[in-house]
């Protein structure tokens, strides 16, 4: 039975009662009152977790679509390396199909954990505490799947069971998957176990319920088309929670949370994906975007691809003396790992200029945009932000930084300047706090709401919310960069169309109720 359900989740070809959103205890199978012991319980669901790595990588694609289609990053064609038959351009210019690979992979690798979780909430029917605890911490990561589905694609199906569920189901609207969502998560967020003792930031918890609820009131007005003030009391008041907590607060040093010294316990992380580069692969960012050179700058076991860097414009909104900007990224001229410069020949040093020209880097290509002065090898920031450590290999260890606090900090801001029109004193000192710490300027007029997509860009560079933050603000589908503001043939401008991806073909190859209105 399993191998049919993986099969029909994967093509999408069922949900559970697609108008009824309530949640449903289903007894009479197999596992009857498992887990029925404590021990059971702790380990009975962990498989719940385990397609958040895969979204990270191109085998799921969820992490580098919220980095490549926003102003973060790009996946430069670099003369004859990183074409890859155009699935990074398709990405960089929100031209892609319902066949393109991000567009199918991000869909099936988030069915796949929704599948799992279903089948341990299925299996979990035992009401002692331990087991309820199971439930409501797997229907939180359950959510965590769903938001980023409904965020990505719009209306979806909507399935809250593994054993009950039809083969052709039809699409939800995403106002009303937003409100099962938020009610799944008020009613489980008290019964879940706190991150205050122990310090484990990698599970699902209350504090990871409150800052994912916070996350989806901020966002409700582009998932329900109703921009209702009462979302963004919800915000506040979640946040409210969060930094009630005597326990979390803002780290003195930004880059400690990046460390892997130091991340796992951080006072500041709320919820982590946490990476092994042997035993939980899948971040490979490093690889990705750092030169071939720079194997030498880091004394790494492994030589990195040369391929993704930093949007120039993005770049810029920095201030030079911003701790983070050089901490983020690397760029300038290159030094191996004990200070001696990395020359290219015997004359040049090699030189990372932040100021990459376009996404497609040919010969041909400079030429029709009339570009002179690049290198299709060097130019471009590369992403540091992750610690690079001496050996580091193709995979990371990482700890990830799902929600942390200044993520917080700058959602209770936006929150209050919607629905106030001003920052509350006391959240204000809290963006100091975060301004302070990067030695950055505030910007002229404080924080508005014209600028707090651009602070929350520098605080939060390439953490997995900028997609998301941009339409949002009504950016995404606005010209940036390349993004419909190049000469070159094939670009299209932006529109509001870009702002889901379409379901994949393949989905709707094997459910033609997928193209129906939403139920």
């Amino acid at each position: 039975m399993k191998i049919r359900y993986i099969y029909i989740v994967i093509l999408i070809a069922s949900v559970v009662g697609c108008t009824n959103l309530d949640e449903t205890l289903f007894s009479g199978i197999n596992e009857t009152n498992y887990p029925q012991t404590t021990d059971q319980a702790s380990v009975s669901h962990l498989s719940s977790y385990d397609a958040l790595t895969d979204l990270f990588d191109d085998g799921g694609y969820w992490y580098l679509a919220q980095e490549i289609t926003s102003d973060e990053m790009v996946a430069p064609t670099r003369a004859a390396d990183w074409y890859d038959g155009g699935k990074w351009l398709e990405l960089q210019y929100h031209s892609w199909t319902n066949s393109s690979d991000a567009v199918t992979n991000i869909w099936n690798k988030i069915w796949e954990g929704i599948a799992e979780a279903n089948t341990i909430i299925d299996k979990t029917v035992s009401t002692e505490e331990s087991a309820l605890k199971v439930k409501a911490e797997v229907e939180t990561i359950r959510s965590l799947y769903y938001f980023w589905l409904m965020d990505s694609y719009g209306d979806v199906p909507y399935l809250t069971s593994y054993f009950s569920a039809p083969e052709q189901p039809y699409r939800i609207s995403r106002a009303a998957i937003f409100d099962s969502l938020t009610a799944t998560l008020d009613h489980n967020y008290p019964l879940l176990n706190s991150i205050e003792n122990p310090v484990y930031k990698n599970f699902a918890s209350k504090e990871m319920a409150l800052a994912l609820l916070a996350k989806l009131y901020l966002n409700g007005a582009v998932y329900t088309g109703n921009d209702n003030s009462a979302y963004y009391q919800k915000t506040i008041q979640y946040c409210d929670e969060l930094l009630s907590m005597s326990y979390l607060g803002l780290e003195t040093n930004v880059m400690d949370l990046f460390k892997l010294e130091t991340s796992a316990t951080s006072k500041e992380m709320i919820f982590t994906i946490p990476f092994n580069e042997e035993t939980k692969k899948g971040f490979s960012l490093h690889m990705r975007s750092l030169g071939y050179i720079s194997k030498q700058t880091f004394n790494m076991t492994a030589q990195p691809w040369n391929g993704f860097c930093v949007i120039p414009t993005f770049f810029d909104k920095y201030e030079a003396t911003d701790v983070r900007r050089d901490a983020y990224m690397l760029h300038g001229l290159q030094f191996d790992y004990l200070g001696v410069p990395i020359m290219d020949g015997d004359v040049v040093q090699c030189d990372f200029s932040p100021y990459i020209k376009i996404p497609e880097m040919t010969t041909a290509n400079m030429v029709v945009e009339n570009i002179e002065n690049f290198n299709m090898t060097f130019d471009g920031a590369r992403v540091q932000k992750y610690e690079v450590y001496a050996g580091a290999k193709q995979y990371l260890t990482v700890n990830f930084p799902v929600f942390r606090l200044a993520d917080v900090v700058f959602m209770k801001a936006e929150a209050e300047l919607r629905l106030n029109g001003s920052v509350s004193s006391e959240t204000m000192t809290l963006v100091n706090q975060i301004w302070t710490r990067a030695n950055q300027t505030p910007p002229a007029g404080g924080l508005t709401l014209n600028n707090i997509l651009d602070e929350r860009g520098k605080e939060l560079f390439c953490e997995g919310h900028r997609r998301t933050d941009m339409i949002r603000f009504g950016t995404f589908d606005k010209p940036f960069w390349a993004m419909g503001q190049t000469d070159m043939t094939g670009v299209p401008v932006p529109n509001d169309v870009q702002n889901t991806f379409p379901i994949p073909l393949s989905a709707i190859t094997s459910n033609p109720n997928l193209e129906a209105a939403p139920q």
